[in-house]
């Protein structure tokens, strides 16, 4: 009797032992794939924290979910749109053409039986495309549509150049409601593709969308943001519940198809005149690439590139499980910071943004006053030196979102 109660007795001791080692490991967090940038450890405090130090960080970091819409609202700088060539015109197969095709998210929450489209016109010819969704945020917090459009019959196609007005609408018919969620215009432009001086094909043009309004326009966010703005499969929306967040920037880069894809770029993060973070993909991050439906190099595409500041962290829950130093640890250090781009070995952006007390970017304000409907920080960009060949550098004035410009947008002096 002795000999079965000690061997009960020993195997309850071991498993409290193997709950107790279970329950101590910090959990790993799965996250999408990101290029690790080749950074050096960098200064910061090295002291240890403290237990209130970190339940103070736990209590004052952000939460893991954003402010919830209460209407339907497009993300603006989600929106994009795109011209389908057509080879072949009014039954002339070499008088090229075109037709738009759309990409864009609305903002939840959108109401069962809702539907979306798109109203086109222009002199002389109108489209109605309706939208089918293929994106879910997280937690149903947005729903994308891509390629909205697309592959109409050749019929449809049109040789136009000049402005272009744009409605999204939003119907419901079961509430008997209807909107126009964003109403604008933008400006398609072609150029000459393939031999020039055969009169057989003088009509061979690309067609385009301008989107030179774009270029100064820069964000700063950080990964929690990045992981609601994730599309995700319907049946997993769930956002991972970060112990901590890095810093990431993106900025509008325009060339040819090549020069935006594949020129060598690096961003620098400074803080009261020294470099305190970097990021340097192998090659350009383009969360967005705009380029013409063209088989040659022309100097038109357009590219928003992401950078990850993996070693700035914004805020971090538990800073105690880190290696000290390893981390720039940004919310012990408020105030101004910059961020300098380099391609290909040259000064091409520059873009500064405030740290707040808070452990937060401090916002700017733009998005917000103009209804932008983005988590992003939106922040002017000095765009520098010649990289990025001709473009109307005042188009952001009028052209800025689709004739929808922004308010209290200021660009800094170089």
């Amino acid at each position: 009797m002795k000999r079965i109660f000690f061997m009960a007795f020993t195997i309850l001791a071991l498993t409290i032992l193997g709950i107790q080692s279970a329950s101590a490991q910090f959990p790993k967090i799965k996250l999408p794939k990101i290029n690790e940038p080749k950074t050096q450890p960098t200064q910061s405090d090295t002291s240890q924290p403290t237990n209130s130090s970190v339940e103070q960080n736990r209590m004052q970091a952000p939460k893991t979910a954003p402010a919830v819409a209460t209407e339907a609202m497009i993300n603006k700088p989600s929106i994009q749109f795109f011209l389908q060539v057509h080879k072949g015109y009014k039954g002339d197969p070499e008088t090229w053409s075109w037709t738009p095709v759309a990409n864009f998210r609305v903002n939840a929450p959108i109401s069962p039986g809702s539907a979306v489209s798109i109203d086109y016109s222009l002199p002389g010819k109108t489209w109605k495309f309706d939208c089918v969704p293929s994106d879910i945020g997280a937690s149903n917090s947005w729903v994308g549509f891509r390629d909205c459009g697309q592959n109409p019959p050749d019929t449809e196609a049109v040789t136009y150049i000049g402005p272009v007005d744009f409605k999204i609408n939003l119907k419901n018919e079961l509430e008997g409601k209807s909107s126009t969620l964003l109403a604008g215009k933008f400006k398609v432009e072609k150029f000459h593709e393939g031999v020039v001086d055969l009169p057989k094909f003088k009509n061979n043009f690309i067609f385009y969308v301008n989107y030179d309004w774009a270029m100064p326009v820069a964000y700063i966010y950080d990964e929690l943001v990045y992981n609601w703005e994730y599309p995700y499969p319907s049946n997993n929306q769930n956002v991972p519940n970060l112990s901590n967040s890095h810093l990431k920037a993106a900025f509008w880069f325009k060339g040819t198809n090549k020069a935006v894809s594949y020129s060598k770029y690096a961003g620098y993060l400074y803080y009261k005149g020294q470099m305190v973070a970097e990021a340097i993909p192998e090659s350009a991050v383009c969360e967005v690439l705009n380029r013409p439906d063209s088989n040659q190099d022309s100097p038109d595409a357009y590219c928003r590139s992401v950078f990850d500041f993996q070693k700035a962290q914004v805020w971090d829950k538990d800073p105690s499980i880190h290696v000290a130093g390893y981390y720039y640890e940004m919310y012990k250090n408020p105030g101004e910071y910059e961020i300098k781009v380099l391609q290909n070995g040259k000064l091409a952006r520059s873009a500064k943004f405030t740290m707040g007390t808070n452990y937060q970017i401090t916002d700017t304000g733009i998005g917000k006053e103009n209804t932008m409907g983005t988590l992003r920080v939106v922040v002017p960009a000095l765009i520098l030196g010649d990289q990025d060949g001709m473009w109307d550098k005042n188009s952001w004035r009028t052209d800025a979102f689709y004739g929808n410009p922004l308010k209290n947008f200021v660009l800094p002096q170089p």
